[in-house]
């Protein structure tokens, strides 16, 4: 017994010694609350339907937003809560949202659809501030991660010497893909995430991006009544080099697997006469030819690889921000057997390859900011066959935010960043399948450090004509994707018409007349181009089909769009 407890006071002693310094004397917990509040109101007309050949469609509303992230941290680890509150002004459904009145599962009580795109509540709210403004169970949960040292001193692996700080659980993805703001990864994920600090100008960012998970028994019993989603991932690797002052560098490769139907926010749904059920990312396209499972069939597959490169480069007033990403790939689908004389359907791989080129350059002369962008993305013709080919990009995820940032009104999150979803260019880059190739110019004069005035003049163009013997609608990327053209006679998807999509022309200001609290007001114009007009089968409900000859062209009309916002940042 004695020989034992000399044996254990030795081991506890040595293991004191080895034990870090810092365990002696903990560091203090701390509890740290960022965010902010905006407050909005935007008016507009002709974009919130998706069809601009009809402008009808106008509004003048209010929001207000609260997005407050809780910090808890202890030394160097952290723990991060972020929370999002998003509420119109007044009632604008059957309810206001809250429960235990609603039950829809939509804000408002009424969810909008393709033929109807009014919904109860303003798209992305979590209900309607009505009447004594009792409205409840209207948290989201944006970030829930902690934040730890995973190599280095005082870390989870500490005999590995360079430092490496790591996140798991639902973050944002900031800056692990790229430098500028939502080219291919923006918004947030679940999952893992790491970066390793080599030295002060040599970093690696790693993440292993969750989409969709699997639970043990989903892949089993009838195939019609499968719940299984497959295993949907994403892997981003990105190092950063920074060889001389203000020059960086960061180059990315991401590899995104998919099983079945996937999230429309990874995937472009669109319409295809080559596959089963008529879109992409639909059930029937997604499985085998006989009564497919409610996500698809998880044996068919898709594995896109991107790689390319982001850089900034920063000499006296002179700027430039160049990115140029490849993409290929295959996915797989059921499609149509277009043999002479063939009839039936089958598993059909298409072949991916796409390529995105974006460059801002830009010069401050004292108080005077001038700054160009061009933007390139392949496409495909409107006869193409996208059960065969796909040459369109498609990013991992930008959150509605490509070429946001004060680049548009209209295309992208602006002032009022819940109006620009219409054709989910700003999600997916492209217009429809058929590309992009966009210019902008924008100049910002500071009157003051606290007052500037702004002017954007911003031309959306496609890298292959659209078809305008088509249908124009409501385009989203909840659920499996809603796509912005649709089929609407055999003259469908035959040629290409146009590649002007626009311009449009924006006025605003800033003025951050208070201590962390900014004024912004925005007018924009969209003088619509020929690529936006769309056919319809009059008299008909939208999405209907109709002969050839029943069939009418329309021509689109202009938009507008006046937003202001005060945001209080905390």
């Amino acid at each position: 017994m004695r020989r034992f407890i000399v044996t254990a006071v030795l081991a506890f002693a040595i293991l004191v010694m080895l034990a870090p310094p810092g365990f002696a004397q903990a560091p203090a917990p701390k509890v740290t609350i960022s965010g902010l509040f905006d407050q909005i109101t935007s008016m507009g007309r002709n974009t919130y339907d998706g069809n601009l050949t009809r402008n009808s469609d106008s509004e003048w509303y209010g929001r207000t937003r609260f997005r407050p992230d809780f910090e808890f941290s202890v030394g160097r680890v952290r723990a991060v809560l972020g929370l999002e509150i998003d509420l119109a002004y007044g009632q604008m459904g059957p309810n206001d949202g809250g429960f235990p009145g609603n039950t829809s599962g939509a804000a408002g009580g009424v969810a909008a659809t393709a033929g109807s795109p009014v919904p109860g509540c303003k798209v992305n709210e979590n209900g309607c501030l009505d009447i004594n403004t009792d409205v409840g169970g209207m948290i989201e949960i944006k970030w829930i991660y902690t934040e730890f040292p995973l190599t280095g001193k005082d870390s989870l692996l500490p005999f590995i010497p360079v430092e490496t700080m790591a996140r798991a659980g639902g973050q944002p993805f900031d800056t692990l893909a790229q430098y500028k703001l939502a080219q291919f990864a923006n918004g947030d994920f679940a999952g893992v995430s790491a970066i390793t600090t080599f030295t002060p100008n040599i970093k690696t960012n790693l993440a292993y991006v969750i989409i969709e998970d699997q639970l043990a028994g989903a892949n089993r019993g009838n195939p019609s009544l499968k719940t299984g989603r497959g295993e949907d991932y994403s892997i981003i690797f990105s190092p950063e080099f920074t060889p001389t002052k203000g020059l960086d560098i960061k180059p990315l490769f991401d590899w995104i697997h998919a099983d079945g139907q996937t999230s429309g926010t990874v995937r472009r749904n669109l319409v295809n006469f080559g596959t089963v059920g008529g879109t992409l990312n639909g059930t029937a396209a997604r499985g085998g030819p006989l009564t497919p499972a409610a996500a698809g069939d998880p044996t068919y597959h898709e594995n896109r690889y991107t790689i390319g490169v982001d850089a900034r480069w920063r000499v006296g007033g002179f700027g430039l921000d160049p990115t140029l990403y490849y993409q290929w790939g295959t996915v797989d689908s059921q499609a149509f057997i277009t043999s002479p004389g063939a009839t039936g359907s089958k598993k059909t791989s298409a072949d991916m390859t796409a390529f995105l080129l974006d460059v801002i350059g830009s010069y401050q002369l004292g108080p005077l900011l001038l700054e160009a962008r061009g933007s390139y993305s392949t496409g495909n013709k409107a006869r193409d066959n996208l059960a065969t080919k796909i040459r369109y990009f498609q990013p991992l995820d930008t959150d509605g935010n490509y070429f946001a940032g004060g680049w548009t009104q209209f295309w992208a999150s602006g002032v009022d960043y819940f109006n620009q979803g219409w054709a989910t260019t700003g999600n997916y880059i492209g217009y429809d399948r058929y590309g992009r190739g966009s210019i902008a110019f924008r100049a910002t004069y500071n009157i003051t450090p606290a007052l500037s005035l702004y002017g954007v003049v911003h031309t959306f163009l496609t890298a292959q004509a659209v078809d305008t013997d088509t249908g124009s609608q409501l385009a989203a990327t909840g659920g499996a994707g809603t796509p912005a053209r649709i089929t609407i006679s055999p003259k469908s998807w035959a040629s290409g018409d146009s590649n002007y999509v626009g311009t449009e022309g924006n006025l605003g200001m800033t003025w951050r007349f208070s201590a962390n609290t900014a004024f912004d007001l925005v007018g924009a114009y969209l003088f619509a181009g020929d690529a936006l007009d769309a056919s319809e089968c009059p008299g008909q409900a939208t999405g209907t089909t109709c002969s050839a000859s029943a069939a009418r062209k329309k021509s689109a009309q202009d938009a507008y769009s006046l937003a202001a916002r005060i945001r209080l940042a905390f």
